[in-house]
């Protein structure tokens, strides 16, 4: 009797070890139109983010914010650390509740910049690609595999934000509208070049899925989930519907690494996503050993 109360204890502190572990990381990226535009809608958006609580966010669009006023607005939902790519045109931004090292800010040979960053392990790459150009938002992709090569392949890094891509995985919710509509853009804006030779472009994510990494949506989910149009116009219009085909252009892509971990995944849409911005957000959730 004696000797099986031992083993149940023991059994126990082994299954109470075992869940301090690990420990759980959330990730939010979003591309928030313009900065977030008024101090409504960064209300809204505070609410947002507090009643989720990520531990990392990333967030793209970030015009009108300064580093200093960025420091401001992730304090305010408890996130001491932030980083913004630069001060103009469309900035991208990261902050977290735990400190970012060795980090990057590039806008060298990008359309608008990324950000690299460690955060408790994990290797992150903020990114908004071109949204203009296939040929330009391959040179981008290379850029950001070329500094991946550089990272330890064993080690967990994400690649996350806004692609301006579509993903071959999504090719059947594509049809012969969306075709149309895209040359039809091209003949009226000459700086829109965003057909491959008339079709649909999908080398972009191609090459980040030949280079390893996996769409973490569909390593949890089967069907398909439109990241635009929101309720929310492209000019931060708010619509009575939305309307208008999804396509999904943001992303949360890991590498074989890190896609262990990988244990909740979503495209957000409730009623403050609806409105907040003209995208909505990916949010993922992995499940990771602790470290010592």
């Amino acid at each position: 009797m004696k000797k099986n109360i031992i083993l149940l204890i023991t059994a126990l502190l082994c299954i109470g070890s075992a869940s301090h572990a690990q420990q759980k990381i959330k990730i939010l990226s979003y591309n928030v139109l313009y900065g977030l535009k008024d101090s409504t809608n960064i209300e809204r958006y505070k609410q947002f983010v507090k009643e989720l609580d990520p531990d990392i966010v990333a967030t793209q669009e970030m015009n009108g914010w300064t580093q200093k006023t960025l420091e401001g607005l992730a304090r305010s939902y408890s996130h001491p650390y932030a980083l913004q790519s630069k001060e103009e045109g469309f900035p991208v931004a990261l902050s977290a509740k735990m400190p970012l090292t060795n980090f990057k800010k590039v806008t060298e040979n990008m359309w608008h910049a990324y950000i690299y960053a460690k955060v408790k392990g994990l290797h992150i790459f903020v990114i908004h690609f071109s949204p203009f150009s296939y040929e330009k938002r391959l040179e981008e992709v290379d850029n950001i595999i070329a500094q991946i090569n550089e990272l330890p392949s064993n080690e967990p890094i994400l690649v996350m934000g806004d692609f301006n891509s579509l993903y071959q995985g999504d090719q059947g919710q594509y049809d012969e509208d969306l075709l149309t509509s895209m040359k039809k853009s091209e003949e009226k804006n000459a700086h829109i070049r965003n057909l491959n030779k008339g079709q649909i472009d999908y080398s972009v994510l191609n090459k980040l899925e030949k280079a390893g990494f996996k769409d973490t949506h569909y390593l949890l989910h089967k069907d398909f989930v439109s990241s635009v149009p929101t309720f929310k116009d492209g000019q931060g219009n708010i619509k009575e519907k939305n309307t208008g085909k999804g396509k999904r252009i943001d992303f949360i892509w890991c590498n074989p690494a890190a896609a262990p971990y990988v244990t909740k995944s979503e495209i957000i849409k409730n009623e403050l996503s609806n409105i907040i911005s003209d995208h909505y957000p990916v949010y993922i959730e992995l499940t990771i050993p602790a470290r010592k």
